[in-house]
């Protein structure tokens, strides 16, 4: 299935396919077909996206802790379950708990990094640049929302399991 190909490298995959369309973006201003909003609703969209990428890393964070915090309440071990246990006590015995884990763990790294790195841009890019923030706006548009609609498919897992 192409989403396990996904889950093995989703850090990977989310940006090269914000690389991609950013390349297709910067194609079209090459041949002078796009429009710019203004230097200042830029910035604010680059804030904004700093902003949410952070409390999105928070969101996820939580998530991850519930998590950890459920797996050290589990009483079976991975040598120790039996057919009676309930599917979402064999989760955090399988490999797909610390897989999740890893997910999610890497995730809250690429939203940091995203946050960060815009109000990196924010702080120290002299305004005769400005199209670089509606570029890195776009690419970090791509890759917010590529993390949160993979921690939504692992949390859906995981409420499906619960069933």
């Amino acid at each position: 299935m192409i989403l396990d190909y996904y889950f093995r490298k989703p850090i990977f995959w989310d940006y090269t396919i914000a690389i991609i369309v950013v390349s297709i973006l910067l194609y079209i201003d090459y041949l002078d077909k796009l429009i710019f909003p203004s230097i200042d609703r830029s910035l604010s969209i680059t804030s904004d996206l700093s902003n949410v990428g952070l409390t999105l890393a928070g969101f996820i964070l939580t998530l991850l802790t519930v998590l950890i915090t459920f797996k050290s309440a589990s009483k079976i071990s991975k040598e120790q379950y039996s057919e009676d246990d309930t599917i979402f006590d064999l989760f955090f015995v399988s490999d797909l708990y610390f897989i999740t884990v890893r997910i999610l763990k890497n995730c809250i790294k690429s939203l940091i990094v995203i946050s960060v790195v815009g109000y990196a841009v924010k702080l120290s890019l002299p305004q005769e640049c400005f199209k670089i923030t509606f570029f890195y706006n776009i690419f970090a548009l791509i890759v917010l929302a590529l993390s949160v609609w993979r921690c939504l498919l692992i949390l859906s897992k995981i409420l499906h399991l619960q069933k």
